[in-house]
């Protein structure tokens, strides 16, 4: 009596358990066949994670998945593959009929988001179901050391400011020889009337900028430099 109790509490066990399949496509990046045979997968949930590994018809079958909700990621030395996340509950066939069923549902997830947070669908169906899982891109552990390149040379900022003021140099002695007589007559007077060319120059003023007379007080005037002040109109000294 004991063991057809036991057997039965076994067999509803298993039947409340779902099957389903993550397959890989063959995409214009990825050959499943070319993969590596440590690609496995693993199905992660609040208990220690259920693996499955990589089958000759490319797919990962996972069986006795109880109901909840569950993070599907494919584990492979040289592609990223998106993760999934897997849903599994236990609906009823026909409403009313009391018959249940497990229904499995696969959308694309985001790591370090909300759970909550689901993207596109990637199937659903009862027990069986097949979701197909994309690879993302490829995985590089080193990186290429770039070669020398001239355009890069010249890109850099220090390397243009050079050329231009090369160009000053050596360009402007060559305009101001061919240029217009009136053309170069304009440009002289206004070299006159700039502001950089007279005493009102701040850059010379800051140049023959005495500290030490301004220190010990001295100013422009004779009276002020020799520490005398001027006498009084009217009257005589003594």
């Amino acid at each position: 009596m004991r063991t057809s109790i036991f057997s039965l509490a076994y067999l509803a066990t298993l039947s409340a358990a779902a099957r389903f399949t993550l397959h890989i496509p063959q995409t214009a990046l990825v050959n499943p066949s070319t993969l590596p045979s440590t690609t496995h997968a693993t199905l992660q949930s609040s208990g220690p994670p259920q693996t499955a590994f990589l089958t000759r018809s490319n797919s990962f079958i996972f069986t006795n998945v109880s109901a909840g909700s569950y993070l599907a990621t494919v584990h492979c030395r040289e592609f990223a593959f998106e993760p999934l996340r897997i849903d599994v509950a236990v609906e009823e066939a026909v409403e009313g009929s009391g018959e249940k069923r497990e229904v499995v549902k696969a959308w694309q997830t985001f790591v370090g988001n909300e759970w909550d947070n689901k993207g596109e669908a990637r199937g659903e169906g009862g027990n069986g179901v097949v979701v197909e899982v994309k690879p993302v891109g490829a995985k590089y552990y080193y990186q290429e050391r770039s070669g020398f390149s001239p355009l890069s040379f010249l890109k850099n900022p220090m390397i243009l400011m050079a050329l231009f003021s090369m160009v000053l140099i050596f360009g402007m002695p060559y305009l101001m020889d061919n240029m217009d007589p009136e053309t170069k007559a304009e440009f002289e007077e206004m070299q006159k009337k700039s502001p950089l060319a007279g005493q009102a120059n701040p850059a010379t003023q800051l140049q023959n900028f005495d500290l030490a007379s301004w220190m010990a007080g001295k100013t422009d005037s004779g009276a002020s430099s020799r520490g005398q002040s001027p006498a009084p109109q009217g009257k005589k000294r003594g």
